[in-house]
């Protein structure tokens, strides 16, 4: 409370109310002095200054004044400081008497809500673009050291159009209809990511760990993917000497995460403990709609804007790579042909949150991927891929002459620097 009373003195003594309207404080802040400020920001708001201490004490005459000689750029310090320890402390209160009671999923929800407030619980600042140019020693670094800000998506076309996965600031959406191959495309940039010695996590809500590695394996090995479902024998010994191989020609790691390895809600905050855990680089989703909400919304539209609201506040929190597969609307879409936000299925609210958004459509072996949404450049770019799913191969198709070129390495991405 003593921060409380420093700042409201400081500003009737000083007349100064900057520092409030410069650090954006509301009454939320002074929970003690409530009345205080609320007289105070009001006479302010009418009269274009702040009382004088006479007009202060006349109306609240046990008001205990102080002489403050702290800075403002302390005092906000120590103001926010104890704002957050007071969140905190109740907020762990709360969850220890749901915990107590064994209603952990009102604990857990309690627990997301917390960690929202926590992150939206800042004061006002701002930089001076004119002034502060150290974002030049940012974009010399990313010419010198390219996979430090970026991961490839294992299509060099689209690495050099959009740089590929950012690696700090993504939260990408793959979309499309049943059966175009949502998942294979996932998985081919999980496995790529890993390629390049990464931490790589992925969720599948419906597919299971072996179905999971099988296609894996496939992109990776070129294997046939229906010879390793139905286990063709002659198969047998090409895939021993792949799995053999596999750990020691690759320096990243895999973690696969399906629904029934979640004990309760398998929503955003078992993917967030699924990142903790596996101190993860990079999480990929397949797919949405399989996701419960953990704020527990009636209405498909409202858990599914929770979900990616949540998703937002998640990926921004660990400053990692989040990476969804959604269901595309029923909005016909010709083949070749652009396809908007508004086409994602479920929330509008979605397409709002994610920085990029991959369109795919497929007619007979043809893939298209469409950029509908690229924070970077490039929306609205298409490329086509002639596809062999049964053994993992992308070939892309050029468009000036149709001639087939690989698009297997990630290793041989042109930096768009």
């Amino acid at each position: 409370m003593l921060i409380q009373l420093q700042i409201i003195n400081y500003i009737i003594s000083s007349r100064d109310f900057s520092i409030i309207v410069n650090n954006n404080i509301d009454k939320s802040y002074f929970p003690n002095l409530s009345s205080e400020f609320v007289f105070i920001y009001n006479h302010y708001k009418q009269y274009g200054q702040t009382p004088d201490i006479e007009t202060f004490l006349k109306v609240f005459p046990e008001f205990e004044v102080l002489q403050v000689n702290e800075s403002p750029e302390y005092l906000i310090s120590e103001l926010f400081k104890e704002k957050q320890q007071t969140f905190l402390i109740t907020t762990f209160n709360n969850i220890r008497e749901d915990l107590l009671a064994g209603n952990t999923e009102k604990a857990m929800d309690k627990f997301i809500k917390a960690s929202q407030g926590i992150s939206a619980n800042k004061h006002l600042e701002a930089v001076n673009i004119l002034e502060d140019i150290s974002r030049y020693d940012a974009y010399i670094d990313k010419c010198n050291d390219f996979d430090k800000y970026y991961i490839s998506t294992g299509f060099r076309e689209l690495d050099n159009l959009i740089g590929g996965i950012d690696r700090q600031e993504e939260l990408g959406i793959i979309a499309a209809r049943s059966g175009v191959g949502k998942s294979w495309l996932l998985l081919k940039l999980a496995s790529t990511a890993m390629k390049q010695g990464l931490t790589v996590g992925l969720f599948s809500g419906e597919m299971s760990v072996n179905k999971v590695a099988y296609r894996f394996d496939t992109l990776m090995s070129h294997i046939s993917n229906g010879q390793l479902v139905h286990g063709n024998i002659s198969a047998a010994n090409d895939y021993r000497n792949y799995l053999n191989e596999l750990k020691d020609t690759h320096p990243g790691q895999f973690y696969v995460m399906t629904r029934d390895m979640v004990d309760g809600k398998c929503g955003v905050n078992a993917l967030r403990g699924f990142i903790e855990k596996y101190n993860l680089d990079i999480l990929f989703i397949d797919q949405l709609s399989l996701l419960d909400d953990d704020r527990n919304a009636r209405v498909f539209f409202e858990q599914a804007s929770n979900i990616s609201k949540d998703l937002k506040i998640l990926q921004t929190q660990k400053h990692i790579p989040i990476i969804s597969v959604s269901q595309q609307n029923r909005t016909k879409v010709e083949e070749g042909e652009y396809a908007g936000t508004e086409n994602i299925s479920q929330s509008d609210r979605i397409a709002q949150d994610a920085t990029l958004i991959l369109f795919l459509s497929q007619k007979d072996d043809i893939l298209t991927i469409s950029i509908g949404k690229s924070r970077d450049g490039g929306t609205g770019q298409i490329f086509k891929y002639n596809i062999d799913l049964d053994k993992g191969r992308y070939n892309y198709i050029r468009e000036d002459d149709y001639q087939e070129e690989s698009s297997e390495g990630y290793d041989v991405v042109e930096a768009p620097f």
